[in-house]
Order: C-alpha cells, then structure tokens, then sequence
C-alpha cells in the first residue's frame, strides 16, 4: 500500500465509513488471493499473502504492549463536554469547534494542537460495524469473522491488534488461517497511521482501550477507548507541526477525566 496518507477523521463520519475507499484495495488483494488459492492452493498462498503484506505495511508487525506511564499531567487544563461525556485537555488556550451534529466534533486550539471526538454510531464493535453496513459490501465476511462479531466491542479491536504476519499459521486450521489474513488486512486499512510508531494497551477501573502511536515518535495518537456503561469512544489527537509532542502525562489526563456527563451538562462552547 505504499506510505500511509494522512486523513483527518473529520472526513470520515465512522471507523466503518472512514474505510470504505480504502476496501477498494481489499477487493483487489482478494482477487489476488482467489488467483493463488487456485494456483498454488490456500496453505501456500495464504503464507505468500500475510509476507506480501509484512512488506507492504511493515506497521501490520505491531502489536499492543502494556502502556507503563500511567502519570497525569497537573498542569492547566480545559473542562469539555460533547455528546454525553466530559474530559480535560490538558491546555486551556482559546479553541474553534468544527461539527458538533453528528457525534464527531473537531476542536483546534490556539495553541497549535487539535483534538477529533467521535462515538461511533454504531457501538457494537469495527469487525460488527464492517460487516453490518450495507454501503461497504463486506457481509460475505461474517463466515470468515464468525462469533468475533458478537464479541464485545473491546475485544474485537484487541484481536484486530492482536494480528500479526507472524500470528497467522498458514498451515495450521483452515477458518484460523483464512480469519488471520482477513484481520490482518483490515488492521493494514483501517488503523490510525501512528500504528508504525507503536500501540499500548491501558486499563483503569472504569474504561480499558488501546494508545495508537507512541507520543514521543508521533505527533498524532489515537484513543479507542471502551467502557463508561458499555460504549467505545474514539480521541484523535493531533500535536501540529510546530508542536512538542504530546507527554504521555497529558494523554493519560484525558484519559483519567473522561466520563459520562452529568445530566443537564451541555456540550461546550
């Protein structure tokens, strides 16, 4: 695929639709597939697919680590609320909204840095939301997801990130086979391009997720974050070019405060 591009997710209205182009390129790599099995049979041409793959997007390699910062940031912060939950920044400068309407809103402050919020309409899980949405074509993949589509939310992203070239057995069961290369593929479209720099996995009492992007390699991070009653919530933060990176203390403020709103909190100004 190439260096990865750079798209805000104020294009893409989900983590289902924000692939949609993208899935173009899996039509093409499953025609590529469907020549091999023919060719070579499935074993080999599975083992030929997951390599072509490691080479293609050498980020697919990477897999979740425990997060081992778990200090939060004091310093000043801004108090928001969007969409029915609350959170601190950990900056307090002026800032424009874009959206706002459609459970996604895009925050860019003065200072340079800029934050996307989305609650994904869909809140049963990516591997669910791919497979449900009529738009994208891709129900013929339930056979191959099986029960990771009654999964909860949560571990269907962790098998996503779980998957790796060197965790699919191209000579092993068939269905764990032909399931690791599907996953593996969807993990080279539809993760957040921070990937490469490296993924962690957080817990706290209340809510569990993944870090996508390592804040001293990258200046964008995205949070999958689920808990908080059930629901999985998504923060894309962006440093801006002229900017430090982000500290993991000031990551981890966010995550902490995050919460479900108090009833009658309106979204912020």
């Amino acid at each position: 695929m190439g260096a990865l591009v750079h798209i805000t997710a104020w294009e893409r209205k989900s983590k289902g639709r924000r692939i949609l182009l993208a899935f173009v390129r899996v039509a093409i790599l499953i025609a590529i597939l469907t020549v091999l099995i023919d060719v070579l049979g499935p074993p080999i041409s599975i083992f030929v697919t997951t390599r072509w793959m490691a080479r293609k997007v050498p980020a697919v390699r990477i897999a979740p680590q425990p997060l081992g910062d778990y200090s939060v940031s004091a310093g000043p912060s801004t108090a928001l609320s969007y969409f029915g939950y609350e959170f601190d920044v950990p900056w307090n400068t002026a800032f424009k909204t874009k959206g706002g309407k459609a459970s996604i809103v895009q925050l860019q402050f003065d200072s340079g840095q800029s934050l996307t919020f989305i609650v994904p309409a869909n809140q049963d899980g990516l591997l669910s939301e791919i497979v449900q949405d009529r738009s994208l074509n891709m129900s013929n993949l339930q056979p191959v997801l099986g029960d990771l589509t009654s999964s909860s939310a949560y571990d269907q992203y962790a098998a996503l990130l779980d998957t790796t070239p060197q965790s699919v057995r191209a000579f092993g069961p068939r269905a764990q086979a032909v399931r690791g290369t599907t996953l593996l593929t969807i993990k080279a479209i539809a993760v957040g391009p921070g990937l490469a720099t490296g993924v962690f996995s957080f817990k706290y009492a209340d809510k569990q997720g993944f870090e996508i992007g390592d804040p001293q390699k990258s200046k964008r991070v995205d949070l999958e974050v689920f808990g908080m009653g059930g629901h999985h919530v998504e923060i894309l933060l962006f440093a801006g070019k002229d900017n430090a990176n982000f500290s993991q203390s000031e990551i981890n403020r966010i995550l902490t405060s995050l919460r479900p709103a108090k009833a009658g909190t309106s979204a912020s100004d």
